[in-house]
Order: structure tokens, then sequence, then C-alpha cells
């Protein structure tokens, strides 16, 4: 049977499920609190998220009703926030610094102070958050602390710096500092799987081909990373910076067993395999083009775009949208434009 889709609640509502027994119920209804922060009932709405955040008795509702705020782009609640993320348990000092992040700006030194001193804290949650947070407050200063977090006794801490440095480059390429740069190639012998891959990953973005095998045993399932989005762009960088030997493991992924047992991410592979000069890659993404629905076509014009396969050009020029996404029709076009 199809349950039934429950009604937003309204403020009032929302207020007594706060107090409902089970923590499902009340992480629920901090949910429409925070849709009910949209509207005219903001001040209740808010003051009721600070007071779940310092008071209820489950550490992990004080934390989503932290990262509610956040949500809420509650900048009227910053000083409970703070609050919140000077002291207490880990995990509500964690969402709270996270939401502080959200709603606050460079301008704020107390916060940036209480960032700067989290990154040193005890605990790896709390290093971890606040360079996310001090990448969102202050951007331009960040750069100066990824390297000394990328030698961080916990991994997740190493993986998040090189995986800030990354957004970095990719909007300026020249912006990777050379102490990180150093850092990153002597990660690549990291004792973590996803600590090295983030590293060549970064590296690979500024045009620094040296963690080429760290990629292909990812590629080739040696090393088993966590994340599958950095899966999926180790096989795209193979294809991009034209790792020959991890073929035959893209050709598997691509096209399985005797067309059996399908990789998830097969596209990728193809993508890749299309890069290296693979001709039943490109086959396979233009056949692609004329499949039978249109989200099996959209995935194709993803793919031709990114496997830069000239050839797809006039058929996605002449596409509708009846035919394939437009949104992503323009940008394979796009990205087929930059070829010589």
């Amino acid at each position: 049977m199809f349950g039934i889709r429950s009604l937003p609640r309204t403020l009032e509502a929302a207020l007594r499920d706060m107090r409902h027994a089970k923590n499902e119920t009340r992480i629920s209804a901090l949910r429409d609190l925070v849709r009910l922060a949209e509207t005219e009932h903001r001040p209740r709405a808010l003051s009721a998220l600070c007071e779940v955040m310092s008071s209820d008795a489950d550490l992990h509702v004080r934390a989503a009703a932290a990262l509610a705020l956040g949500d809420a782009d509650a900048k009227e609640s910053r000083d409970a926030l703070f609050a919140a993320a000077q002291s207490g348990p880990v995990q509500v000092r964690e969402m709270a610094l996270a939401a502080l992040g959200e709603v606050c700006d460079a301008t704020d030194q107390e916060v940036l102070a209480l960032v700067a001193e989290a990154q040193k804290d005890a605990a790896p949650e709390l290093r971890f958050q606040a360079l996310i947070a001090q990448n969102r407050l202050a951007p331009a200063t960040v750069l100066q602390a990824l390297a000394d977090a990328s030698r961080d006794q916990d991994a997740e801490v190493r993986q998040i710096s090189y995986r800030i440095a990354e957004e970095h480059v990719l909007a300026d390429p020249t912006s990777l500092p050379e102490p990180l740069r150093q850092r990153a190639r002597a990660a690549l012998r990291d004792d973590a799987p996803n600590v090295r891959l983030a590293a060549a990953i970064l590296l690979a973005r500024v045009g620094d081909k040296c963690g080429a095998d760290v990629i292909r045993a990812v590629v080739e399932r040696k090393d088993r990373v966590a994340s599958l989005e950095d899966e999926q762009a180790a096989l795209e960088l193979a294809g991009e910076l034209q790792i020959s030997e991890a073929r035959p493991a893209l050709s598997r992924r691509a096209f399985g067993y005797f067309g059996l047992f399908r990789d998830p991410l097969a596209w990728h592979a193809r993508v890749a395999l299309a890069r290296l000069g693979d001709e039943q890659a490109k086959s396979a993404i233009l056949r692609g083009l004329s499949a039978f629905t249109r989200d099996a076509r959209t995935i194709a014009v993803a793919a031709a775009g990114r496997a830069r396969l000239r050839e797809a050009r006039a058929i996605l020029q002449r596409m509708t949208p009846a035919e394939a996404d437009p949104e992503t029709v323009a940008e394979a076009l796009s990205e087929l434009e930059t070829l010589p």
C-alpha cells in the first residue's frame, strides 16, 4: 500500500511535537521549524530551535537543531550558536560550527578566532568542521591552514584539506601554494586510500600527473575509497591524464564481463575510454544519443561532452528539449566548443 504523506505542520503542531518522546518525531518537527522560519513565525521558530539546541535530552536532536539554524540562515541566532560552539558535547559543537560558517562572514572576528581555535581542538570532528567553516567564512585565508591540516593525525581531516584545496584550484589553477603541492605529493604515500586519492586528484587539477599510479589503483579497485564521487573523479581523470595502463580495467567497468555485471560508474568508464581513443566506447556513447528514453539520451549527452566527442556536435545541435535536457545539451556543446 502507498503511505499517506503527512501535511506540513503548523507552528503550534511543530512546537507540540518538539516535546514528543520519539527522537525521530522531534527531528521531523525541526524541518518544519526551518520552513516556518521563512514566514511571519520566524522569531518563534528560531527561538524554539535555539531552545532545542541547548536543552534537548538527545544529542542527535540538539545537533540537528544547530544544523537547522544554519539551514534557516539564522543570523539572529548567532550568539546562541556561538555559545553552543564554544563548549558542550562535541557533536553539538561540530554542528554549531557548521551553522556559524553559514550565517556569519569574514567581518566577525570573534567567530573567526573561534574557528581558528577549533582547528587545534583535540576532537578531530571539530578540526574537520572548522576547516570547512573557515573556507566558507574567509576563503582567501584558508589555504594557509590547509598545509598544517594535511599533516593532521586524523585521515578525514587530511582528506578534507585536499578537497578544499581542490575547490580553490578549480576556480584558479594558479592558487595552489607550493608547500601544499609538496604536501600533496608526500600524501601519495599516505596510509589511507581516501587521502592518497584526494591528493592525486588535487595534483591532477593543476596538471601534475605524479598521482597517476594512485588514480590507476582506484580504477582497478586495488584501492577502495569510501566516496563514490572520488571514485568517479578517478575514472574520469584516468582518461584526462591519458593513463593507458588503466584501459583493461576501464573496459571491464564500462562493459562488464560478456555484457554482464554492469558497473554503477559504467558511463564514467566509457568517457575515460573515449578520451583514450577507444572506438567501442565512442560508439557506445554515440548510440546512446538515440536511446529509447529521454533520461538515457540525456546521460549520453553528458558523456559525449565529457568525452569531447567531436562526432556528437552536429547531433547535439539538432536535439530538441523533448529529446534531452536542454541544459545538459548546452553544457555538452560548450565543452565541445573548447576543442581545437
